[in-house]
């Protein structure tokens, strides 16, 4: 004959929470001098969290939802049972989702709404709730630190992200701008290199200072000009409106004149440069 073994019995029970930050608390016959958090054995065929909800709503009337498991304690042999017993705590959290407390009974002749951090300094638990309650406040604390630091880093993401569009939005906007200013800049120098008269003419001259000033202007916003004259076609840059013909191998592909200028601003092509391109006959 072999001895019968013994197996530990699963016990379920949760730190209920309210809106206010609360936890509840109670007392039992069975244990007077000591606040726990309320559970029950699990009985066969029943699931844990369904052990729990039952427990719940038979000990205080209550209904609970956003259940997460939190920690499993062992409960070997302890003192204040008449019997060797060996129980396995599964610790919860839920959320008071509804119900209404129910009068006292065997499981409940007691029962208090504390802040979690009240019933750590002002109350007596026995050593497995306090130790619960520890870890309850440690993960909320862990949570809130979590969703702080999720939050500046979406804070921090949305200031670059914020930063990055309104870099855009004034790249953009300075590129419309220019798209309407360097058309003038472009008749104010046609007006120079087609000027017939003598170049000590007095308009001609103010005319010279205006394009410097408009050149100096445009360069420090970032504004460059395309070189063309003497550099090789580039597709990236130029657009070829003709061909110019020509024996010369090494002018093949090369600019011949430029019939419009072209513009990058901070690097990115605005406006195509306009011209002519030479080509072997």
């Amino acid at each position: 004959m072999t001895e019968d073994k013994k197996y530990p019995e699963t016990v379920v029970a949760a730190i209920i929470y309210n809106d206010r930050g609360e936890i509840l608390l109670t007392k039992s016959s069975k244990r007077p001098d000591h606040w726990q958090i309320p559970g029950g054995h699990v009985e066969m065929g029943e699931t844990c969290v369904d052990a729990l909800k039952r427990e719940i709503m038979e000990e205080t009337g209550l209904e609970i939802d956003n259940i997460e498991f939190n920690d499993l304690q062992d409960c070997i042999y302890p003192k204040e049972f008449e019997r060797e017993v060996h129980f396995v705590f599964l610790d919860y959290s839920a959320h008071l989702s509804g119900g209404e407390m129910a009068e006292k009974n065997r499981e409940m002749e007691e029962y208090k709404w504390v802040k979690p951090t009240d019933a750590l300094k002002d109350l007596k638990l026995n050593p497995y709730t306090k130790i619960s309650v520890e870890k309850f406040i440690e993960k909320e604390r862990n949570d809130h630190e979590g969703l702080y630091k999720r939050a500046l880093a979406d804070y921090q993401n949305l200031l670059k992200q914020t930063a990055k569009e309104k870099m855009e939005f004034a790249v953009y906007a300075n590129e419309q701008m220019l798209k309407e200013i360097l058309p003038v800049y472009d008749h104010l120098k046609l007006a120079i290199e087609h000027h017939s008269g003598e170049s000590t003419d007095e308009w001609i001259t103010g005319v010279k200072h205006v394009v410097k000033q408009f050149k100096d202007v445009l360069e420090k916003i970032g504004v460059e000009e395309i070189k063309t004259q003497g550099e090789k076609f580039d597709h990236n840059l130029m657009e070829a409106l003709k061909n110019e013909e020509t024996d010369d191998k090494k002018l093949d592909g090369q600019v011949a004149r430029e019939m419009k200028a072209g513009y990058k601003l901070n690097g990115k092509l605005i406006e195509a440069a306009k011209v002519v391109v030479y080509k072997l006959k």
